[in-house]
């Protein structure tokens, strides 16, 4: 019933992702006020983020599959009718998507930090400068993938594993599917000695580490960012009432916009990393679950929020 249902979700919120996005592009590029400059080339490219990644949800439709002591995140040519050798790096892609959104939550909150203390030079779109924010994310989606594929490739105890554990998968030849995974053990769990997978351990520290990081560094630049506004009205108490009802949005957007990725990405992500620790499929399950559903939903959220700042815009 599950990889049904996660079909059905993959699918629904693919289209609404393409539909929102391009029609953010659109807003962007032909309504959005001058001023903007290199923001709107963010912003683009945030959106052609969005629809690359829903269309791997759609083509490629990568399962997340969850046990007692490992996952694994794999699809076949039941699933998928693109020829595997181009697959696999579609579905590193898939997880390299998790760095670019951390990357761009981060790129957002700099950029809008230093627009509002006035640093023409980081924000001008007549340097470099343009090139370097819009490189962050991509540098960091294939350092994920990268990272994905030196500690988290297919091996034989992931084999066994799936050929014997997973019941979905077992009658699929093991040339017809890719995947990567994590095992929290590098034996098998008849094996009365189990040995610590400390491959994986590093890789999944490694992403632990990221996502703290993004967490800190995106909090940082959201409290300047507030305290850059709170001072901008202050020193500027002969602005006009449509300036300052513009400002009051942006706060208020800045605590929206913080408030996604904590729930939607740090949250859950934390409490995945809990997984080591649990012992019982069905408590492993349900924390990973409350990470995949809203990794789906990401797509749709956060370009409906954008939509919303950009009319907010051309007020």
């Amino acid at each position: 019933m599950w990889p049904e249902i996660l079909r059905f979700t993959q699918q629904t919120l693919g289209i609404v992702a393409f539909f929102t996005n391009f029609l953010l592009i659109w807003l962007i590029v032909m309504k959005s006020p001058k001023a903007l400059h290199t923001y709107k080339h963010i912003m683009v490219f945030t959106s052609v983020f969005e629809i690359f990644y829903a269309w791997i949800d759609m083509f490629v439709a990568p399962e997340l599959i969850t046990k007692r002591t490992y996952w694994i995140a794999e699809t076949d040519t039941t699933k998928t009718w693109i020829p595997l050798s181009i697959v696999y790096p579609l579905l590193l892609a898939w997880g390299g998507s998790f760095g670019i959104a951390l990357a761009s939550f981060i790129v957002h909150f700099m950029f809008r930090y230093f627009t509002i203390i006035g640093n023409k030079f980081l924000v001008s779109e007549k340097n470099f400068m343009v090139y370097i924010w819009l490189g962050i994310p991509v540098v960091a989606g294939f350092f994920f993938a990268l990272l994905t594929h030196i500690f988290l490739q297919q091996n034989e105890i992931m084999d066994t594993l799936i050929c014997t554990d997973i019941e979905n998968l077992q009658n699929i030849p093991k040339n017809e599917m890719v995947y990567y995974g994590f095992s929290l053990y590098s034996t098998l769990p008849n094996q009365e000695i189990q040995e610590i997978n400390w491959k994986h351990i590093n890789g999944i520290s490694f992403i632990g580490t990221c996502i703290t990081f993004s967490f800190f560094t995106m909090t940082i630049f959201a409290v300047k960012g507030y305290s850059a506004i709170r001072k901008f009205q202050e020193t500027h108490t002969n602005s006009s009432s449509l300036s300052k009802s513009l400002q009051t949005q942006l706060f208020y957007s800045l605590l929206i916009q913080t408030a996604i990725p904590i729930i939607l990405i740090h949250f859950p992500s934390t409490h995945a990393s809990d997984c080591l620790k649990v012992k019982t499929q069905q408590q492993l399950g349900r924390l990973m679950l409350a990470l995949e559903l809203p990794l789906f939903e990401k797509k749709f959220y956060f370009a409906v929020f954008v939509i919303f700042e950009i009319l907010n815009q051309m007020v």
